[in-house]
């Protein structure tokens, strides 16, 4: 691909000039400025190129059909995201709604193990003290008791005759 540092100022203006109406229409462009900063990164910068050049040829060194799929990904997923962001920003309730469910959930998450630890102690207490109570006692007391044995059989110690 590209080696020189020309080149990468090329693509960081050509991105910039892309940029600017959007800049200018109060939007935020992300891929143009995201294009722009890598191509002046990449042109200031060696190991950065070589850094960039090497994740896009891992990305795009696959079949035709693989890299069409991850540029129509990413196509899609800009497309989407000024929606989202139009949500977030006008205030639209359902994003807070949503935005407040994922916080719940991971902090009921994170407090699940102590609610498991103190309902453990409740029933231990709950336990001990049914342990405690006279009618408790007096069963555990006359389930201890000795039961009187068998009386011995009168074969005595003779084993067992089989025929």
């Amino acid at each position: 691909m590209f080696d020189d540092d020309a080149a990468w100022l090329v693509l960081a203006l050509l991105a910039a000039l892309v940029a600017v109406p959007g800049l200018l229409a109060g939007g935020a462009p992300l891929l143009p400025l995201f294009l722009a900063m890598t191509g002046l990164a990449c042109a200031a910068h060696r190991p950065s190129r070589v850094f960039a050049l090497e994740k896009a040829n891992a990305a795009f060194s696959g079949s035709a059909l693989r890299t069409v799929a991850i540029l129509t990904g990413a196509l899609l997923m800009f497309q989407l995201m000024p929606f989202e962001l139009a949500l977030l920003m006008a205030g639209d309730v359902l994003a807070y709604v949503e935005v407040l469910a994922a916080v719940s959930l991971i902090a009921a998450h994170a407090r699940l193990p102590l609610i498991k630890a103190r309902l453990r102690d409740r029933l231990a207490i709950m336990v001990s003290r049914l342990r405690r109570r006279p009618a408790a006692r007096a069963r555990r007391r006359a389930s201890r008791l000795r039961r009187p044995a068998r009386p011995a059989s009168e074969d005595g110690d003779r084993a067992w005759a089989l025929a």
